[in-house]
């Protein structure tokens, strides 16, 4: 919490951690909902009706990943930060400058970028794919939220076959024709329709809730991806090709 805090409250930031803040804004709008369906029974009712418990498990997912998603938010928060710094310091110098060296996959790219000299007929073509690899480097970290939503809708669809087969498995108590085995297999069956109803909306409603948030990551991923080439192709390819740099 508190590395969260000073990223986003950093003096003089330049929106790099935007995306951070929209993510927090759209868990608050779901926090929000959360309590207005708590209040009106609505969440009693979903994890209560629920026999299969797969709702629980899909709530559980649900927050998991969103947590993963607000660590991915960070984390490419300040790699679009050091773009920007470095998008800025380049644009204002008349040699590539010394820059100091990092661990992220910013700080990377540039120092393959400026070893890529040692090829001078190459070295459009290695930016080009350093760029390529760069971007890929990114997406990588946000295609788990592909699989979690996918996992959430699965779950939903799972939960769908299971209730089915609690209503048939109902159906198969009806052998022996009575009042009270009838009544039985009627509250089995209302179970088994309740369980594939409810868990097929915990999963849709999960799914699109995970995709909302991982599209902001997706967002940030193609402003970082920009940024990084509009410096490299405006200032850095340039400094570099008129052999000012600093040693």
């Amino acid at each position: 919490m508190t590395q969260l805090a000073d990223a986003i409250m950093l003096p003089g930031r330049s929106g790099a951690f935007d995306a951070v803040l929209k993510w927090a804004l759209l868990m608050a709008l779901i926090a929000v909902a959360a309590v207005v369906s708590y209040d009106y029974g609505l969440l009693n009712y979903l994890f209560g009706s629920d026999r299969s418990k797969i709702t629980v498990l899909i709530a559980v997912l649900y927050v998991g990943f969103s947590a993963h998603c607000l660590w991915i938010l960070v984390e490419l928060g300040r790699e679009y930060r050091r773009a920007l710094q470095i998008k800025d310091m380049l644009a204002t110098s008349t040699r590539v400058p010394a820059l100091p060296r990092g661990n992220g996959l910013v700080d990377r790219y540039m120092a393959d970028v400026i070893r890529s000299r040692e090829h001078p007929s190459e070295v459009e073509g290695n930016a080009h794919l350093l760029m390529m690899s760069l971007g890929a480097s990114f997406r990588r970290r946000t295609k788990i939220g592909v699989y979690g939503t996918d996992l959430l809708y699965k779950l939903g669809m799972l939960g769908t076959m299971v209730g089915f087969v609690m209503m048939l498995n109902s159906m198969g108590d009806l052998s022996n024709f009575d009042v009270d085995t009838l009544r039985t297999a009627l509250q089995d069956m209302i179970a088994g329709m309740a369980v594939s109803l409810l868990t097929t909306i915990a999963g849709l409603i999960g799914g699109i809730l995970l995709r909302l948030e991982y599209n902001i990551a997706d967002a940030l991923v193609t402003d970082i991806s920009q940024t990084a080439v509009s410096f490299t192709e405006v200032s850095l390819l340039p400094l570099l090709a008129r052999g000012e740099r600093d040693v």
